[in-house]
């Protein structure tokens, strides 16, 4: 269940927001398989993917869904590393004598 996979109060007004919005809560079960990221990245994914299923299903809930934000996607990706770096951005110390 989703409850014990995200536990706490907040994340489970997150994960029932998209039904909250669209006054479908209940009358859905849905099976979520997510993999990669973190707890955080992978309950938004979750919601981002309970809001397309939700558009999907009824194209009328669309404005709703788009007003609150629901559809719209994190275009954050992990920065990769560059040679002489230790890092994406860590540099070694700099000596200047």
């Amino acid at each position: 269940p989703i409850e014990e996979y995200f536990p706490g109060p907040k994340t489970a007004t997150k994960y029932l927001r998209p039904f909250q919005v669209t006054v479908t809560v209940g009358k859905f079960v849905a099976s979520i398989k997510v993999e990669g990221g973190g707890r955080s990245g992978q309950l938004d994914a979750v919601v981002h993917g309970i809001a397309r299923a939700l558009e999907k299903f009824d194209p009328e809930l669309r404005p709703a869904l788009k007003k609150e934000g629901l559809l719209r996607r994190d275009p954050r990706k992990k920065e990769r590393k560059k040679y002489w770096l230790r890092k994406a951005r860590k540099r070694p110390q700099y000596s200047k004598r």
